[in-house]
């Protein structure tokens, strides 16, 4: 090896990718400015791009409407009203249990209701009050806010509910008036009757019916005048409904049939229909919220476009951001002259580099290298500008020393401020204070030469670390 270059192990850099990685990593903050910045360049050049498409895209069905004649605009509205009819027909049967059930075995629970202790001129009243709270909905709201019915629609819930009064006949009907006439208390009968899925919940349902039942009469009482309603009797049944599997088997042929009669309409309308009908349809899904029966097709293709190019173009910054900065940054670090990091030193030169400054082991290598080689003085010398923070690390590091009896002076610029090199000179020894990612090889090189020439001891090297 040239004795000029004595001080050099080797005349190669070597990268270390592990730091190189980690300051990388450290630097996600301006990694995330640059990601975004490059999005929003890319996302308003597409969006400025496609403009004009989506713009011409509108004005096309804008101008496609007013060409529709009397007759084809009639049409499209009976196939608007048809879809609207398919579609309420479709909640319905997925949403109603009576047109789910097997109407082979219907499960039903039939309650037989007494009501006594009534006048006869009330009794018509209050038995008509019972009848309409079950047949109209009253009961269905109850059972949906106290009962078994939650999960149900209301009307749904309500066409599983019925009741009725049996028509006798005229011996029973002469026993009663006679019975009203000759001054007892009339009465009268009637059923209630639900309907479930299975036995278990049609049972389910009349218990809870009953409970309703019972608090009603309360109002009823207070309303139409006072009698005792009793259950007499609650039974269970399994039939076939004959008249429920016409009402099923008409609802599925009307649907069916609506089906087939708008795809027939509709495959024989123009190109201008088609739109002014997917317009009319769309319009109708976003008043009622029905978003999840929208097609794809109810946002206009240019438009559809538009939005998948802003997405692919906003990811594509976002990785052309990253990527602009890693390369800037990677290119940065591997080309600018500085030294890197103690390891880096370590591999490079032959003096000792004790660590960083701010290290408590830094302190006693350098006092057992000062105490080993019988060093009482040492001039830390630095090249490079340094902060007010700093500069107090090297001067707690000359305190310390200072207990050891060790004496420290510093010099700095030392590279510009001649007054120093006699100082250096007769102390003999020299702390190389060298500083990451600001002292370059080239500053090393020279300051070693300098010292070497004159006959100056360098006892190693310290190094200010980028993150103190």
């Amino acid at each position: 090896m040239d004795r000029q270059d004595s001080w050099k192990r080797t005349e190669e850099i070597e990268i270390d990718l592990a730091d190189l990685l980690h300051r990388l990593c450290m630097q996600w903050k301006r990694m995330a400015v640059c990601a975004l910045a490059a999005a929003v360049l890319m996302g308003a050049y597409v969006w400025l791009k496609s403009r004009p498409a989506a713009q011409n895209a509108v004005s096309e069905k804008t101008g496609s409407e007013s060409v529709l004649t009397e007759t084809e605009e009639q049409a499209v509205a009976d196939a608007v009203m048809l879809k609207n009819e398919i579609s309420s027909l479709e909640e319905y049967l997925d949403s109603s249990v009576l047109m789910q059930i097997d109407a082979y075995h219907k499960n039903r629970n039939i309650m037989l209701y007494r009501i006594d202790h009534a006048e006869r001129q009330e009794l018509p009243v209050i038995t008509e009050n019972y009848l309409s709270f079950l047949v109209n909905g009253g009961a269905a709201d109850a059972l949906q806010k106290t009962g078994s019915g939650r999960q149900m629609d209301k009307s749904c819930l309500a066409e599983l509910i019925t009741a009725y009064q049996k028509t006798y006949s005229s011996p029973y009907q002469v026993i009663v008036q006679d019975a009203a006439v000759s001054g007892m208390m009339a009465e009268s009968l009637f059923y209630a009757e639900i309907t479930g899925r299975s036995a278990e919940e049609a049972q389910e349902m009349a218990l809870d019916l009953q409970k309703v039942l019972k608090e009603y009469s309360d109002e009823v009482e207070q309303n139409a005048g006072s009698h005792r309603l009793v259950l007499i009797s609650s039974m269970e049944s399994v039939t076939m409904d004959s008249g429920l599997q016409s009402q099923q088997h008409d609802k599925k042929a009307a649907l069916s049939s609506n089906r087939s009669s708008l795809k027939a309409v509709t495959d024989n309308f123009s190109e201008e229909q088609l739109k002014a009908y997917q317009k009319e349809t769309d319009a109708v899904h976003e008043k009622s919220g029905d978003t999840d029966k929208v097609s794809d097709d109810s946002v206009p293709a240019a438009i559809q476009g538009r939005l998948a190019d802003m997405i692919k173009y906003l990811a594509a910054g976002v990785f052309a951001g990253i990527f602009a900065y890693g390369c800037f940054f990677s290119g940065r670090y591997i080309f600018k002259d500085t030294i890197k990091s103690v390891k880096e030193m370590k591999r490079r030169y032959t003096f000792p580099v004790f660590g960083g400054i701010t290290e408590e082991q830094t302190f006693h290598r350098i006092r057992l290298a000062c105490q080993r080689k019988g060093i009482k003085k040492l001039c830390a010398a630095y090249d490079s500008q340094l902060n007010e923070k700093e500069r107090d690390y090297l001067e707690n590091l000359k305190r310390q020393l200072s207990g050891m009896e060790i004496g420290m002076s510093v010099a700095g610029d030392i590279g510009r401020d001649t007054a120093e090199w006699d100082n250096l000179t007769a102390i003999g020894n020299v702390l190389m204070i060298c500083k990451e990612g600001v002292t370059t090889h080239r500053m090393i090189d020279d300051a070693m030469s300098f010292y070497l020439q004159n006959g100056i001891f360098v006892m190693g090297a310290a190094v200010i670390s980028q993150n103190e």
